[in-house]
């Protein structure tokens, strides 16, 4: 029994001493007002010793003027909730919420009272201000990227392996599943992700590209899932949310997924198995609900065979495999492209240049390695020069020599006789270049990035 006792003291004791640290005010009264107890916030608050206000009443509390009324006394003669803003001796205004207590038989046995200065709500109602700005802040940075994302994406395709797969795409957008988008750079990954979302069940909420290969590996985690204030150096000191916890009931489009590192491909497989959020510094667990597309122009499985991707990963993320092919096997799509682009930068210039009959043909005989972004970088070239730089000059006319490499072998399959053809007029780039990668991938019209993959692919040496 006695143990029983020293148990219930322990934990009065325990219960006291936190709500001593309370930032607002306690105070609790019997049914005649009397004080039963004060936490030691109110007592500083309200200028009194702790004896002095045990050996008072809520009414002594008003007539001897350290209060100008009392939410406790509107309790004692409703025996309803009060919500009251008072004045204390200081000169300072409160807000007070005091509330009856009732026994088991429903009879009011004591009345608890809660108040706050006015600083402490000035406080909060700042705090909830600016995170409510930060929030306004984000939500229109993300509707802005989604937006801009609506107006500059759009569908130009006259190839029919190309509209089979919209087609395909505009279906299996309305499901939740994963999908993977592989192909070259410049292909028009980012194209068919914007599609497949803005035909989806979420085309109203966020849909956020993200290029994982521009993400620094020290940064990823704390983009993709945030952080608390104070958790790292130089960390904001408002926290941060991460793109997984901003993209809640949207889409996630993860670009250049086969650049994560090791560590993020696992995060990566945690989250997509259970849509758990977890900020750096932080212990709460955040649940949200993304759509994931990602996007890559390498190949996955021979990661997984060699170990740089993880199997399990690329399993969860393959459930809805596309392959988007290239610019030089979708010739239809080249001359409706050119045109797209030639009307486009005409306008956006105000110039009203046109393609010679020649230029059409070299458009169709180019292999194209940089797909529609080097296209349309050419084709503004163009049409900044007003018609005065010739187009894909310097890079369709080969010499006799180079010429002779499609034309001596004609046992090949097409597909062989181009890999065969760009290998050697990769490499004949590069040795004009002096092997200087950037300035070859210029001269291509392709990004340093796509040249190196190119090179591997080919086992391209000086």
């Amino acid at each position: 029994m006695r143990q029983v006792e020293n148990k219930n003291c322990k934990t009065l004791e325990m219960l006291k001493r936190c709500l001593d640290y309370y930032y607002g005010n306690i105070l609790i009264s019997d049914v005649s007002g009397k004080i039963l107890y004060v936490n030691d916030t109110l007592v500083k608050s309200y200028g009194l010793t702790m004896e002095k206000a045990l050996s008072m009443s809520v009414y002594d509390l008003v007539t001897e003027g350290v209060l100008d009324r009392s939410a406790v006394i509107n309790v004692l003669e409703t025996g309803e909730a009060s919500l009251t803003k008072i004045g204390i001796s200081s000169g300072a205004k409160i807000d007070c919420v005091a509330k009856p207590v009732y026994n088991d038989d429903g009879k009011m046995e004591y009345i608890i009272a809660f108040s706050y200065d006015e600083s402490f709500m000035s406080e909060l109602q700042n705090e909830l201000r600016i995170e409510k700005k930060k929030n306004e802040e984000i939500k229109d940075t993300l509707l802005f990227i989604q937006q801009a994302n609506k107006k500059y994406r759009p569908i130009i395709t006259a190839d029919d392996q190309m509209k089979n797969i919209f087609d395909s795409m505009s279906y299996l957008a309305k499901t939740d599943s994963s999908i993977i988008l592989y192909g070259e750079s410049g292909v028009g990954k980012d194209v068919l992700a914007n599609y497949i979302h803005n035909n989806s069940l979420r085309k109203n909420e966020i849909f956020i590209p993200v290029n994982c290969s521009a993400i620094p590996n020290e940064l990823m985690e704390s983009e993709f899932f945030g952080y608390e204030r104070g958790s790292f150096t130089g960390a904001d000191k408002n926290g941060h949310k991460g793109i997984f916890e901003m993209g809640n009931g949207g889409t996630v489009f993860l670009d250049e997924i086969g650049d994560l590192s090791a560590l993020m491909q696992a995060k990566l497989l945690r989250f997509l198995d259970s849509g758990e959020v977890k900020r750096i510094g932080s212990t709460n667990i955040i649940y949200t609900d993304v759509r994931i597309i990602a996007a890559t122009n390498k190949n996955l499985k021979a990661m997984v065979d060699n170990g740089t991707f993880r199997e399990d990963l690329y399993y969860r993320l393959n459930i809805i495999p596309v392959y988007i092919p290239p610019l030089r096997e979708r010739q239809d799509d080249i001359g409706a492209l050119a045109n797209y682009y030639l009307k486009e930068y005409n306008q956006k210039y105000d110039h009203n240049v046109q393609f010679t009959d020649s230029q059409i043909k070299m458009l169709y005989e180019y292999s194209w390695p940089g797909n529609i972004r080097e296209l349309r970088n050419e084709i503004e070239r163009y049409v900044i020069t007003d018609g005065n730089v010739d187009i894909l000059i310097n890079r369709i006319a080969p010499t006799e020599e180079k010429a002779s490499v499609v034309k001596s072998d004609t046992s090949a399959d097409l597909r062989t006789a181009k890999d065969k053809f760009e290998k050697d007029y990769i490499k004949n780039v590069l040795e004009e270049c002096d092997w200087k990668v950037q300035k070859a991938a210029e001269r291509l019209g392709i990004h340093r990035s796509v040249l190196y993959t190119k090179i591997e692919k080919y086992n391209i040496k000086k």
